[in-house]
């Protein structure tokens, strides 16, 4: 018998119901195999359920008369009270999802703050994956519906946040259309302007710490562009991973409002440099760590020569098997009880990673 022939007979679409209850399954499984058996528009779920359960208790009149049952509630006739009840014991993802279904219901949702610890976000040009406190999501589409349905939520805070962009063309109001209040952030950028515009989409002040990765300056960028963002001017520690983020001395300036930061450094003249760095470093009022990694563009035997240039005594004897050249010097801070300890670690002929202690 046909799909439609069964739709349209009352009686034929009660009996599929009835066959349904004897096969002793949940209903929701019931209902999935009811509509791909007679199609998914030929009732809705809750018609569906009253005749499920008249059948299931052993009421088998096809020709009962609904109309004399009272209205069926709905989910609006719920108390208010009862509904924040329920809100309370649903994540920020799941109340994120309520409040596209009604105004009631999203005042509801939008009563509690939605509050991640966590918020890990990959941009393809192609697809999208995403990951809120442990829920997982993905897609192929250009949409950024559900992404944002999550995003947009009013007074969203989040300890951390990490952004991977690889996607050029990825305009920030399509994700962030509002501002977001992130502890910390990872922005992984194609360009300088693009992670610019994505760092400028986090609530300045309310941002404490900024890591940026794989940034490769374009002609016509520079690190100016961060420097000037009330995000980096306003944060306690900064971290640039990538190796093609390279610095000068001269750059450290930037640096001085920071408790702490890490950076690839490139010098052309250690012996110069290095002097340099330690005074610029020791005028900084609020550092309490910074890790440089250092590269020499001439320099061999670069860890001697840095230790040399900061007057530091370089240890005698042996290296064991594995172990990498390790020195440490303390610099007293001129008129100051305040010094700086170094603790330079050999990686190869021309790179040392210079880890940095200012000790009250």
């Amino acid at each position: 018998m046909s799909a439609d022939l069964i739709k349209q007979n009352h009686n034929l679409l009660k009996t599929c119901i009835s066959y349904e209850v004897l096969q002793k399954k949940p209903i929701f499984h019931s209902y999935k195999n009811f509509c791909k058996t007679v199609g998914q528009d030929a009732m809705e779920y809750r018609d569906f359920e009253f005749w499920y359960y008249r059948f299931y208790h052993g009421e088998h009149d096809f020709d009962y008369d609904r109309s004399v049952d009272p209205e069926p509630k709905t989910l609006m006739d719920m108390p208010v009270k009862l509904m924040h009840k329920i809100g309370e014991y649903l994540d920020p993802v799941e109340r994120a999802f309520l409040r596209s279904m009604n105004h009631a219901i999203k005042n509801v949702a939008d009563s509690f703050p939605p509050v991640f610890e966590k918020i890990e976000i990959t941009l393809h040009d192609t697809s999208k994956y995403w990951n809120f406190d442990n829920h997982n999501f993905s897609s192929y589409n250009k949409s950024f519906m559900h992404l944002t349905s999550v995003l947009k939520q009013p007074n969203l805070q989040v300890n951390h946040l990490s952004l991977q962009l690889f996607d050029e063309t990825l305009n920030r109001d399509n994700l962030l259309p509002i501002p977001l209040s992130s502890k910390s952030v990872l922005i992984s950028g194609r360009t300088t302007n693009q992670v610019v515009q994505f760092l400028s989409a986090i609530t300045p002040g309310y941002l404490e710490s900024i890591c940026i990765d794989r940034l490769y300056l374009r002609e016509g960028e520079n690190f100016g562009m961060i420097y000037e963002t009330d995000q980096f001017k306003q944060a306690k520690s900064v971290e640039f991973q990538s190796c093609w983020t390279s610095f000068n001395v001269e750059d450290l300036v930037h640096f001085r409002h920071l408790k702490s930061f890490k950076c690839f450094l490139t010098s052309e003249n250690t012996f110069e440099d290095v002097p340099r760095i330690r005074d610029i470093i020791f005028t900084f009022e609020e550092l309490e760590s910074c890790e440089l990694d250092y590269h020499a563009v001439s320099d061999g035997l670069l860890i001697r020569v840095f230790a040399v240039a900061l007057e530091a005594e370089i240890p005698i004897g042996p290296l064991k098997e594995g172990e990498s050249l390790t020195i440490t010097h303390r610099y007293q801070i001129p008129e100051s009880n305040e010094c700086l300890q170094f603790k330079i670690t050999e990686k190869n002929k021309y790179s040392c990673l210079v880890n940095i202690v200012k000790i009250r």
